[in-house]
């Protein structure tokens, strides 16, 4: 009796698949599942960028731990966050005796866009270590006075110094074209800095 009934639901299952079209179902299960290469692309973007913001996290939980702000921690060799007017004008007098350029970054410890902008800014550094990068924090009490005398109300702000002088300030941040302008004026400075010391 139980060899008749597993009989019975072998044949069912057998005309199930001679049924038109279910051959090809069947067929489809068999095969390996191969993603496609966007999914495969962006799975792994989603990935780096997670890791990306664990490594961040890591890094700002080191920095809190050791009792230092975002913008004082791990910084390029020529990149400094000024504390007073007087080290200001002391780096970039230095800066100038040696032919170098400055860029000077204007920001504020509580500024998104500044955070942000930060460690794009670490890698500018990097890229350009004949530039010296200066950060003047408006949130600093001694380097207020700074601000009000360049006139700079709003930032993250920039300004190139070229041979001791100013140049016109600039705002930037991560939105494509500001983020060109800001690589436009540092790769003139960097020129500019190469031909003094040519």
């Amino acid at each position: 009796m139980a060899s008749s009934s597993v009989n019975t639901k072998q044949a069912k299952a057998s005309s199930y698949w001679a049924r038109p079209g279910r051959t090809a179902a069947r067929t489809l299960a068999s095969v390996s599942y191969c993603p496609h290469p966007d999914a495969v692309r962006r799975r792994q973007e989603a990935e780096a960028m997670r890791q990306q913001r664990s490594r961040e996290h890591s890094e700002a939980q080191m920095l809190q731990a050791m009792g230092l702000k975002w913008w004082e921690g791990s910084l390029p060799a020529n990149m400094v966050a000024v504390t007073t007017p007087r080290e200001l004008d002391m780096l970039s007098r230095q800066a100038y005796a040696a032919g170098r350029g400055v860029l000077i970054n204007y920001f504020q410890e509580d500024c998104y866009a500044c955070r942000c902008l930060h460690k794009k800014l670490k890698q500018l550094a990097e890229d350009h270590p004949e530039v010296l990068f200066l950060k003047v924090n408006g949130s600093n009490e001694a380097l207020r006075p700074v601000f009000a005398e360049r006139g700079i109300t709003k930032v993250p702000f920039f300004q190139c110094a070229r041979d001791g002088e100013l140049q016109k300030p600039f705002s930037a941040s991560l939105d494509p074209e500001k983020l060109k302008n800001l690589r436009e004026q540092l790769s003139a400075l960097a020129r500019s800095s190469a031909m003094v010391n040519a």
